[in-house]
């Protein structure tokens, strides 16, 4: 028998993209490395990735030289509320911030127009700093998914359900058949896919969890929620049932479709039965951090065999919407929770900020790793500036060093989002401009719900 000649695995039709010349962090289960390397794309999907002197071997109709970058998978943002943008950095540093402001400014100010421009300024925000997919939950959500389709990204969209009349529905529990809208319109799309999102076990009570887990296995799509995340909440459920994840236990919503986001109060009993149900964790470590709450045992949640991702929250949660910010708390915040340096390495930060929200998100099959058959969705990372030099581990540059500016290109399915610094989906001033007219349209309501005097809103250019 001859042996393979590689040039037999070349596709009939040329590669579209050949990016070449960068250190290649694939993220796939052999953790290879390719320093430097390339990576080939036709039709949305890789089709090769490998040595750079394998690169002649892949032939396209258009290559791009990367020397001196870090090629890598996109980030995967596993939970925000990106329609927040308006109102960040509104209300801070108070106490029941969720109830008693929170709630009542979006009642007053979230409108579906918020919600798309928002959108739109948020996604920019989150691309210029490598995010290729994120998980949304809030209202009007079917405006994120236009958001999201229009940008050229990947999104998972939840509509927020709640026992309470919502900006976008007038009846309690409204959200559930906005929801079945949502997945139904939706359905089939190669980049954004519709979820169930009731928004918490003490907003949604046992009856419609379960209704709602029951809607999901009909319609196949996941549930994201809010666990574990409020001390009232666990106090509340902790009294009742011994936590508040046993007490979901009782409602039927604990399944692998559950992305649990937080889940700060738990227990080794809790952790256990996350792991028995084959739920999904998504973990924001900055905006628990922020709230002064407890660290989740993300640590502890993934050495059981439970799915852990990492996510930004909102932008009135944790401020900020780059997964670099993110990525390097997590390791931090573990080894201050369990007293040890030697767990969570920078490999494993990185792999939860990309292939454990893939995981997470049910997309590990397409996204979160650089290899042949998924889907190009990746990010080129400058190393030629002062925070990244020099480069002794690429793990730890990744998840201790790089910053947002550093991010030079971003594709999402072979497509540039972000090319040399520039958005290719939006006009960014145009962008900028929308946010401050909605911020503007919310000063007076939140200038009325704020319990202590603060500055005004930045309003450069108007």
């Amino acid at each position: 028998m001859q042996p393979e000649n590689p040039l037999d695995r070349r596709p009939v039709l040329l590669p579209d993209l050949c990016i070449r010349g960068g250190a290649v962090l694939t993220l796939d289960a052999k953790w290879r490395i390719f320093d430097p390397g390339f990576v080939a794309i036709k039709d949305s999907r890789i089709v090769a990735v490998g040595h750079l002197a394998e690169a002649e071997q892949w032939p396209a109709r258009e290559t791009l030289d990367v020397s001196g970058t870090l090629i890598m998978p996109g980030y995967v943002n596993a939970h925000t509320h990106i329609s927040m943008s308006p109102f960040r950095g509104a209300m801070e540093d108070a106490p029941d911030r969720l109830t008693r402001f929170i709630f009542p400014l979006e009642n007053a100010m979230v409108r579906s127009k918020l919600v798309y421009d928002a959108a739109m300024f948020t996604i920019a925000e989150m691309v210029r700093s490598g995010t290729t997919c994120f998980a949304d939950m809030y209202y009007f959500e079917e405006e994120v998914a236009r958001a999201a389709d229009a940008a050229g990204v990947r999104a998972l969209a939840g509509e927020t359900v709640v026992d309470f009349p919502a900006p976008d529905a007038d009846r309690p529990y409204g959200g559930i058949e906005r929801a079945e809208h949502l997945a139904k319109d939706w359905k089939g799309h190669p980049r954004i896919r519709p979820c169930l999102a009731p928004h918490a076990p003490y907003t949604v009570d046992a009856s419609h969890l379960a209704e709602i887990a029951a809607l999901a296995e009909k319609l196949d799509i996941p549930v994201m929620m809010h666990v574990a995340e409020m001390d009232s909440e666990h106090a509340r459920f902790s009294a009742t049932h011994g936590s508040v994840l046993r007490y979901l236990d009782t409602t039927g919503i604990l399944s692998p479709r559950l992305i649990a986001v937080h889940m700060l109060y738990l227990d080794e009993e809790d952790i256990a039965l996350a792991a028995k149900r084959g739920i999904s964790v998504a973990h924001c470590p900055v905006s628990n951090a922020k709230s002064g709450r407890p660290i989740c045992p993300a640590w502890r949640l993934s050495e059981a065999g439970v799915s852990v991702g990492l996510g930004t929250d909102g932008p009135l949660s944790g401020n900020t919407m780059d997964m670099q910010t993110i990525t390097s708390m997590y390791p931090k915040l573990q080894k201050v929770r369990e007293h040890r340096r030697d767990i969570v390495p920078a490999r494993t930060a990185l792999y939860a900020a990309t292939m454990g929200g893939a995981h997470v998100l049910g997309l590990s099959a397409d996204i979160g790793s650089l290899e042949e058959g998924k889907r190009a969705d990746i990010q080129v990372v400058a190393l030629d500036d002062f925070n990244v030099l020099p480069v002794h581990d690429w793990y730890a540059t990744a998840v201790y060093a790089l910053q947002a500016h550093n991010v030079r290109d971003v594709l999402v399915d072979g497509r540039f989002v972000l090319r040399d610094g520039k958005l290719q989906f939006a006009d960014e001033r145009e962008l900028k401009e929308r946010l401050l007219y909605h911020a503007r349209q919310s000063a007076a309501t939140i200038r009325a719900l704020q319990p202590a005097p603060m500055h005004p809103h930045h309003t450069a250019g108007t």
